[in-house]
């Protein structure tokens, strides 16, 4: 908890540090321009596109879910897991507690814990290979305007896929015959037995009975080619609605649509390149990224109060409701009733299932 908070007080000072630089150097008196002549509603359906991303996102796990679980009853706690997902993905370095956070709230709501561990894992792998695909796809797409217009585009394209390529490769190794994952729960407990001896036997039994819960809500899910798709389908409408929130900034600050298309394949790539600065929330990363590839399309405002709405609707935004859910969930109740697991059997059809 201290380190949470920590992270969390580092995000809220940089984002205070960049109002104040904004209203104290040279170009304060753009920033207020800019403030003063931004057309609104198209600022509030930037933010609407934040609440679309959750909505959206909350969809895929209930599909991953339902891929799993089958006809059981969905325990429910989708969209309360999207919004604290997203709440420690922002505080936390690498978004590294955006999984266990996911798997928290689900396993409250009364999932088997293996089983959401699987979502987790399933739902992280969707999300990085649309990711991948579409920044691969706009590049192709758009190759020479970007390699006019952005500079040093190759230096930034190129790490970019080479990272989310690895972090695929990874996810793929969880998802094969679960190697990977026998290793790492043995490293684990090699270090527990070390460290907690008498807890150790305990704390074995539960943990492989989650992994052979994981393990088999993997199986149950690929062996369903549909759900596949279906989420795959989520995965990209969820993504670009994340990445048309600077095209409606866009909009509210220079009163054009111009380059839209070029500005959402460049927000893809900075949203893949930015994710592996090893700050809470990218901090300092984003802003850095930002700057390279999302101010140049802004061609007539400063780069400063552009960068600070831009982190303020997809950053802070989800400290604020993220922080709320992650309360609620907290004080809310945990499911007192058997925990649902994966399950074979009953093979659903696709109609029931999305309802």
């Amino acid at each position: 908890m201290k380190k949470f908070i920590i992270n969390l007080i580092i995000a809220l000072a940089v984002g205070c540090i960049f109002i104040v630089l904004m209203f104290t150097n040279q170009s304060a008196d753009d920033a207020i321009r800019i403030l003063k002549s931004i057309e609104y509603i198209y600022i509030l359906f930037a933010f609407m596109c934040m609440v679309l991303l959750w909505v959206l996102g909350s969809l895929a796990i209930r599909i991953v879910k339902r891929g799993m679980i089958g006809r059981q009853k969905d325990p429910g706690g989708n969209f309360l897991s999207i919004i604290v997902h997203e709440f420690f993905c922002a505080v936390t370095p690498f978004s590294s507690g955006g999984q266990p956070a996911l798997v928290y709230v689900l396993t409250k709501k009364g999932l088997d814990a293996g089983t959401a561990a699987s979502i987790a894992i399933i739902r992280s792998f969707l999300y990085q290979v649309t990711e991948l695909a579409l920044s691969v796809f706009g590049f192709l797409l758009l190759r020479n305007y970007l390699l006019q217009h952005v500079s040093h585009f190759y230096a930034i394209f190129i790490p970019a896929i080479i990272i989310c390529s690895v972090i695929v490769g990874i996810f793929l190794a969880f998802l094969g015959k679960g190697k990977l994952a026998n290793k790492t729960v043995s490293l684990v407990m090699l270090i527990i037995q070390k460290f907690m001896p008498k807890k150790h036997e305990k704390i074995e039994k539960s943990v492989n009975e989650s992994l052979a819960s994981f393990k088999e809500g993997v199986r149950i899910f690929k062996t369903r080619p549909w759900f596949w798709v279906f989420s795959v389908l989520i995965q990209i409408a969820e993504l670009l609605s994340i990445y048309m929130v600077p095209v409606f900034m866009l909009r509210a600050i220079e009163g054009s649509f111009d380059n839209a298309l070029p500005l959402m394949v460049c927000t893809c790539i900075c949203s893949i390149i930015m994710s592996y600065v090893p700050t809470p929330g990218t901090t300092g990363g984003a802003e850095g990224f930002a700057v390279l590839l999302i101010t140049p399309f802004f061609v007539s405002s400063p780069a400063l109060p552009v960068i600070l709405i831009w982190r303020l609707i997809t950053y802070y935004f989800k400290i604020l409701f993220g922080g709320i859910g992650f309360m609620v969930a907290l004080k809310g109740k945990g499911s007192d009733r058997k925990k649902v697991k994966a399950k074979a059997k009953d093979l659903i059809s696709q109609a029931d299932s999305m309802m």
